[in-house]
């Protein structure tokens, strides 16, 4: 396992204990993150450096357009974002995957809890069929990032858990 994934795994299992305890996930943690993702990316050389920035940058608009919806908070955009900066340009979109299953595993199961799965099916037919707008339930989101995170780092060693692309 590499730097990169070490931090990953960090800052996201960090966000996650935040967001569950306090709702936020705070810009020092992103920021600290995103620096930490350049730095890791430095070895090897510029081109490194610039995927990692471009990933960051296209996860974050993106991810905005899912804040945009209601879908996703303001810091769970910024982690999205980091974390597709510390898996690089080759990797960032694999790791979106990994996210977007832990989120569903997340929604149903916490939908299931709450007695609302019904509700979730409903409504994830309405935006499937006709682009309805969604009533977001207010998921501690950074825990399906970590979650991903850790599938993502999990898949590059294990190969049989690979999504395949």
């Amino acid at each position: 396992m590499n730097f990169a994934a070490v931090v990953l795994i960090l800052v996201t299992c960090t966000a996650a204990l935040l967001d569950v305890r306090t709702r936020r996930i705070p810009n020092a943690l992103t920021g600290m993150a995103a620096l930490a993702a350049l730095a890791v990316h430095v070895p090897g050389g510029p081109s490194a450096v610039l995927l990692s920035l471009a990933a960051m940058i296209a996860a974050f608009l993106v991810a905005s357009l899912a804040f945009t919806a209601g879908w996703f908070g303001g810091g769970d955009v910024k982690l999205v974002a980091v974390c597709c900066g510390l898996a690089g340009g080759p990797g960032a979109l694999a790791l979106v995957l990994y996210v977007l299953v832990a989120g569903a595993v997340l929604a149903v199961v916490w939908a299931l809890a709450r007695g609302r799965l019904v509700a979730l099916l409903r409504s994830t037919a309405a935006v499937a069929a006709h682009g309805a707008p969604v009533q977001a339930a207010s998921l501690p989101y950074a825990v399906a990032i970590a979650g991903g995170s850790i599938a993502y780092v999990a898949a590059s060693i294990i190969p049989v858990l690979r999504l395949p692309l």
